[in-house]
């Protein structure tokens, strides 16, 4: 299940997290996935216990790690830090943010995840680090890809020495940073540092090169597939997978190591029993507005959350 924020969903007593999210995702762990990716959890407020971390998110989260695990899947939790100009950014306000990086890898560890994806996709502040064109800095920070990666390998050891042995940190990110050879590099750059799983979206902006005759998903999906070839830990690929035959095309053949399924597990909590089982998909209607992000009682795929 890939990272999906709920907009429409409401926390309990003033927390983000409440009862509909931790409904949600068991829902889905339920329904047969195998690894569960919550949606992006700003890392802000790690250190303190304050913003998406305080005591009523805390057991919220604990409660939707603990239910998915009955059900037997995996769960991480993607961590995001907002939207900043990288190239404004002091060294110090750098280090800040490091430690909330890792202090909020260490507080999922705490209550029972089995890992954290950081959040270096989609023009965001992560992303925006290991983008060549945007990345100006002249610091430790800018440069080459070890350089532009080092927001987060500087403190990976930190988070290995504090959770367990089979911990996962995985990144989610780009292919094209702006060119395909810079997402390459800053994908061997995560490799070599010792992150154990890449989730390949897209990075300032989608591509739209277009695919080899004969496949049958996304640009977007066809990156990860590209990466896939580079690196030799596991890759994710994600993008309008919504049928069996996108699933099994992608896993049968090797291009990846695992489908994430978005939309079509909003649509059906049961997709991953459906393909397993090939029995009929509740299909995603794949609306140009999608209703689930406004208010998700207004899917027409009629999910009652």
């Amino acid at each position: 299940m890939a990272p999906m924020v709920t907009f429409s969903f409401h926390g309990d007593n003033g927390s983000y997290y409440g009862k509909q999210h931790i409904e949600h995702y068991t829902k889905r762990a339920k329904g047969g996935a195998g690894l569960i990716i919550v949606q992006a959890t700003s890392v802000f407020g790690a250190v303190d216990f304050t913003g998406m971390w305080s005591t009523g998110d805390i057991a919220a989260l604990k409660q939707i790690a603990s239910n998915c695990h009955e059900y037997g899947a995996k769960i991480i939790m993607q961590l995001h830090c907002g939207n900043m100009d990288i190239n404004e950014l002091s060294a110090e306000e750098i280090h800040s943010m490091q430690m909330n990086m890792k202090q909020a890898a260490i507080r999922a560890c705490e209550i029972g995840f089995d890992g954290v994806e950081y959040h270096f996709a989609h023009g965001f502040t992560l992303c925006k680090f290991i983008d060549a064109s945007y990345n100006r800095r002249t610091d430790q920070y800018g440069g080459d890809a070890l350089n532009r990666a080092r927001v987060l390998t500087q403190i990976l050891p930190e988070i290995r020495n504090n959770t367990h042995k089979n911990f996962i940190v995985g990144v989610r990110m780009g292919e094209y940073l702006p060119e395909s050879r810079d997402g390459i590099e800053a994908a061997r750059a995560f490799e070599k540092a010792g992150v154990d799983l890449l989730h390949i979206s897209f990075g300032m902006q989608p591509p739209t090169n277009p695919v080899p005759e004969g496949f049958i998903c996304s640009p977007i999906t066809y990156s990860g597939c590209k990466i896939k070839r580079e690196v030799n830990i596991p890759v994710i690929a994600v993008n309008e997978i919504r049928t069996e035959e996108q699933v099994r095309f992608l896993i049968e053949n090797d291009y990846v190591d695992f489908a994430a399924i978005g939309r079509g597990m909003l649509a059906d909590p049961e997709f991953a029993n459906h393909v397993i089982n090939s029995e009929p998909v509740n299909m995603c209607s794949g609306c140009k507005r999608c209703f689930w992000f406004s208010d998700h009682n207004l899917c027409p795929a009629g999910i009652d959350e």
